[in-house]
């Protein structure tokens, strides 16, 4: 059962326009987020060839930013809880946004994972804070939605960002594009100040530490449920940012100039995935407090029509496949943390977004490697299988894990 908000909880926006203004906050986060980590994948196959490494380099550089992505999604959703929201965020905006751009300075693998990694710390504030926004400031019935909206800057940021900075690097060089991602997080920073100067968001006061009966509610079987479901059901997300530039160049020999033009095609299926998933949860939620059983085993089923892209040589065909990857693991993400947020104290929101983040950084950490060296040796096929599996191993474990019904 969802714990009542304590006395010292922020007050709501009385409008429906400002009601909504944190929300929309939390999507321009989200979207520089994937700007700033988009940029690597979307340039990687010049990049890769600039600084003479291999695809399971790259994959082990993407393993340190999973690694510290991971260890920080909860530390900062703790943080969040305790301490409050608006500076934790300023913090970790300026952090990242300085590493993003001393991308411009990498001269092989050790300064491209060192770099990384402290990308990966930074945006580990992005999706906790926005789990915590909506739970604080929507009523029940619009959460998922909003949930929706705050996380949907990602898939927005990672559809449009090939149409940017492909040009920016075609006439400047791909160092350029990371300034660029630098320039771009400080832009936020002032919008955030502006929001707090104006006494839109978020409360002033400071959140007092937790008793130690709340930190025991914190670890509970529906914690290591969303987080299982998460994090496998979402995995077909992060093949689909790294891998597809990847794929669609060795493959079907797409230069990188065309690859700027088509990029925007399967992220656009994670951003429309977490829109229309999101309004099916909320008019779900007004029907029924069951567990979305059903849900999951439709998008388990879906997951598996990336595995039918090696029969197919036409790239549209190609790039809508990968469009509904990407579709149905956003919907993984929509009803695996609006299940999870049912079920948990709204005060721990952050650290259940933080925690479940988490596995899914771990997973795609320990998996991107492996699936780098199997692209190396052309076993695309294997690949595609492998990140199919996941899904249902997350359905199974989250089935396993999770407790029997939803105590209103």
């Amino acid at each position: 059962m969802a714990a009542p908000a304590p006395a010292s909880s922020p007050v709501r926006p009385s409008s429906p326009v400002r009601r909504w203004l944190p929300a929309i906050a939390m999507l321009l986060l989200s979207f520089i987020s994937y700007v700033d980590r988009s940029v690597l994948s979307i340039l990687s196959p010049t990049i890769l060839a600039d600084l003479h490494l291999s695809a399971q380099q790259y994959g082990e550089a993407i393993l340190v930013f999973s690694l510290c992505y991971m260890a920080a999604n909860p530390i900062w959703g703790w943080v969040m809880d305790r301490r409050g929201l608006f500076w934790t965020c300023f913090a970790a905006v300026g952090l990242w946004s300085l590493a993003s751009g001393s991308h411009a300075m990498m001269t092989g693998l050790l300064t491209m994972s060192v770099f990384r990694g402290v990308l990966g710390f930074g945006e580990g504030a992005t999706f906790p804070a926005g789990l915590k926004t909506v739970s604080e400031t929507l009523p029940a019935e619009q959460r998922s939605f909003g949930l929706a909206l705050a996380y949907s800057g990602g898939s927005l940021g990672a559809a449009l960002t090939p149409l940017i900075v492909t040009p920016l690097a075609i006439h400047y060089g791909w160092r350029a594009a990371f300034v660029f991602t630098a320039v771009v997080g400080a832009l936020w920073l002032v919008l955030w100040l502006g929001l707090r100067i104006a006494g839109i968001y978020p409360p002033k006061h400071v959140q007092p530490v937790e008793e130690a009966g709340r930190l025991v509610a914190r670890w509970n079987r529906d914690l290591f449920a969303t987080a299982a479901i998460y994090g496998l059901g979402a995995a077909p997300l992060a093949f689909g940012l790294y891998a597809t530039p990847l794929y669609l160049s060795r493959v079907l020999h797409v230069s990188q100039a065309s690859l700027g033009h088509m990029l925007w095609v399967p992220p656009a299926g994670w951003e429309v995935g977490y829109l229309v998933f999101g309004r099916l949860s909320d008019l779900r939620r007004r029907r029924t407090t069951s567990r979305p059983f059903g849900v999951f085993l439709f998008l388990m089923v879906a997951s598996f029509l990336i595995t039918v892209v090696p029969m197919f040589t036409s790239v549209p065909v190609v790039l809508t496949l990968f469009f509904l990857e990407m579709f149905f693991a956003g919907g993984f993400v929509v009803f695996a943390l609006a299940d999870g947020a049912s079920v948990q104290p709204k005060q721990n929101a952050a650290f259940l977004a933080g925690f479940s983040i988490s596995s899914w950084a771990l997973l795609t950490g320990l998996l991107l490697p492996w699936l780098g060296r199997l692209f190396d040796q052309k076993h695309y096929s294997a690949t595609l299988w492998i990140v199919s599996l996941c899904p249902p191993v997350g359905v199974a474990l989250w089935r396993l894990l999770r407790r029997a019904e939803v105590h209103q």
